[in-house]
């Protein structure tokens, strides 16, 4: 636990950096925060990708099924993959978190035509690499997704539960939902993305941010190297997120400067 709080103290600067951008204050109707989702959705799905990446390095996921080395990880990992890939929409209905997120901005009626045709160029197999390559999206919304299909491609598991765990945006749905609920186009509900939001704090609050940090600790062990480049990782994963945060307030200031 003191090697964890050690990286907790070490990574505070750069998490408090995150929770002051300026940003937050730029977002002040639902039209910032389409254009803000038409963003973030692109770290919602490579959040998807990091984890269906430590699924494979700590659970069997391959036939005949073996037993894993450490069964603790497995339920971890498979604890958080339940809650994110299947989870229970505002219906009842078993919906990933992405997913949920998509029906959220469609609803906002936020422009999905770049995510959508990223993921056909996925299922046509095109790399994801090459499909950045060939679609309209800013060069940081870009790199966030580099970022952690590098760090994927390691294969190394503390190093993608880093990236995994560390720079999320908490500051974000509280201040959404306060948003919605306050806007004036009263015409339109925003109750979809209110409950996902109101979900992402519930898991990532009471379960899945505590065992993500149960599993840097159960990965990391007494190695010291671990310890260090999970530091690394954290490191660079928050000065994406802030990197990536720094596009898309200028995309949303951009936007006010058109309009005045």
């Amino acid at each position: 636990m003191e090697r964890l709080a050690s990286i907790l103290k070490q990574l505070h600067p750069l998490q408090e950096e995150l929770k002051a951008h300026s940003l937050y204050q730029t977002i002040e109707n639902v039209n910032d925060i389409q254009l803000f989702t038409e963003r973030h959705v692109f770290a919602v799905w490579d959040f998807m990708s990091l984890l269906k990446a430590l699924q494979q390095q700590l659970t069997c996921t391959s036939i005949p099924w073996v037993p894993v080395k450490n069964s603790t990880l497995a339920r971890f990992i498979n604890e958080i993959v339940h809650g994110e890939e299947s989870d229970l929409n505002e219906k009842g209905v078993a919906k990933s978190h992405f997913e949920m997120y998509i029906e959220a901005m469609q609803q906002l009626q936020a422009d999905t035509s770049k995510i959508d045709s990223f993921l056909q160029k996925i299922l046509n197999g095109v790399t994801v690499y090459d499909a950045l390559n060939q679609i309209d999206i800013d060069s940081k919304t870009a790199n966030f997704v580099r970022f952690s299909f590098d760090i994927i491609a390691t294969q190394e598991a503390h190093k993608i539960a880093a990236a995994f765990t560390f720079g999320r945006e908490d500051i974000i749905p509280d201040m959404f939902i306060e948003i919605l609920k306050n806007s004036e186009d009263r015409e339109n509900q925003y109750d979809q993305f209110i409950y996902y939001l109101e979900r992402h704090i519930e898991l990532d609050g009471d379960e899945h941010g505590p065992l993500s940090l149960q599993m840097i600790s159960e990965l990391c062990g007494n190695d010291d190297t671990k310890w260090d480049e999970v530091l690394s990782v954290s490191v660079q994963a928050l000065k994406q997120r802030i990197q990536l945060w720094d596009a898309v307030e200028t995309i949303i200031k951009s936007r006010k400067e058109i309009l005045i």
